[in-house]
């Protein structure tokens, strides 16, 4: 009896860890529901009813310079998703931010999170990592853009496994959440 009483615990603490993965991102993101652009153009960040992309960049990661012109291409193809670039970190100068989208040929907005308040609320740990929130306003997606990184410093040739856009695919048809991918890259700063 006793077993079956840790059992039901455990299972229960799994279901509501499950389940509070699953929040509901507005609800989240409350602290900071505005960021502004390295323009000073202020952006509402909170879902309204369209599946949003928030992708951690940094303009100093190797993996957020060769992964930025896929990003593009996918924000281009999937218009109907809202793509925020978030770097997060008070030593991002505007002027680097700016250089970094202007370089990397990069149209959606790449928004500023000095205090880390969006990267706090979502949990983010490193860059590139990106989280998709589906119309419903739940986490489709957490993690990789692909598999092209191994680790840290190894990469395949190819990517083989398109996380994002398979994400992308399920909140357009209506399908299942997938799930989270352990991210790889550099880790979101202290300072």
């Amino acid at each position: 009896m006793a077993k079956l009483l840790l059992l039901a615990l455990f299972s229960g603490l799994f279901l509501t860890q499950s389940l509070s993965a699953q929040l509901i991102a507005g609800e989240k993101l409350a602290p900071a529901n505005r960021l502004k652009d390295f323009n000073g153009k202020t952006f509402l960040v909170k879902p309204t009813g369209k599946p949003v992309a928030y992708i951690f960049l940094s303009t100093e990661c190797p993996l957020c310079k060769n992964y930025a012109p896929v990003l593009q291409a996918m924000q281009q193809k999937h218009p109907e998703i809202q793509f925020y670039g978030i770097i997060s970190g008070v030593t991002f100068l505007r002027s680097e931010v700016a250089a970094f989208t202007r370089d990397y040929g990069i149209t959606f907005p790449v928004l500023m999170d000095p205090a880390k308040h969006i990267a706090s609320s979502l949990d983010a740990t490193v860059t590139p990592e990106v989280i998709l929130i589906g119309y419903n306003g739940k986490e489709y997606y957490r993690g990789l853009i692909d598999d092209w990184v191994v680790g840290l410093g190894k990469t395949r040739k190819v990517a083989t496994k398109k996380y994002l856009e398979q994400a992308i695919s399920s909140v357009e048809t209506g399908g299942e959440p997938l799930t989270a991918t352990t991210p790889v890259g550099c880790l979101i700063s202290n300072y």
